[in-house]
């Protein structure tokens, strides 16, 4: 009895273990196969009133020259001066000199975004969140005034803001009140 379960015992497991991993297979063929059902996050109309303002405007920075960190120190300058950077990184694409990227290049927060360099270039691409890109190139464009707003009329497609950076408000802790 023993000899036989032993001989029986190799095989079954065999057969246990080609049907997980024939299940795993078509498994991973179906959902790779599967249509892509993502929302494509798209621009939310926004009264800003008369002027629209950097604090309003969400960019991503990255950097398509040669010198390493461009990306890391105009993220921080643009921050300075009140813009959403959402992402800073390096670019795939290669720009001697910076260029900006927006839905159109009439879009009044890529023309806010050009008033912050000198000698770059804009190009529209129909993106939908209306997210501007920054790609720096080797040669330093940013100014050192730039215009902080631009006069718009009716309300501008910006992107949507999680609701967790609107109302974030610092609360105190009860060891901070204590302390005198």
């Amino acid at each position: 009895m023993r000899q036989v379960i032993r001989v029986i015992k190799t095989p079954v497991t065999l057969i246990i273990l080609l049907a997980i991993l024939g299940y795993g297979a078509m498994w991973g063929y179906q959902h790779a196969t599967m249509p892509d059902n993502r929302k494509v996050e798209t621009c939310v109309q926004t009264d800003v009133g008369a002027n629209l303002t950097p604090d309003r405007v969400t960019v991503r920075v990255l950097n398509g020259g040669e010198k390493g960190g461009l990306a890391k120190l105009m993220a921080g300058f643009l921050r300075s001066h009140g813009f959403r950077v959402v992402y800073y990184n390096n670019s795939d694409e290669r720009v001697p000199n910076t260029v900006v990227v927006g839905n159109s290049v009439d879009d009044p927060e890529v023309k806010l975004m050009l008033g912050f360099f000198t000698g770059s270039t804009a190009r529209g691409d129909g993106r939908a969140d209306h997210v501007v890109d920054v790609i720096m190139g080797d040669k330093d464009t940013h100014i050192e005034n730039p215009v902080t707003s631009i006069p718009v009329t009716g309300p501008v497609c910006l992107p949507p803001i999680a609701a967790s950076t609107e109302s974030a408000t610092p609360t105190p802790t009860p060891s901070a009140s204590k302390k005198k």
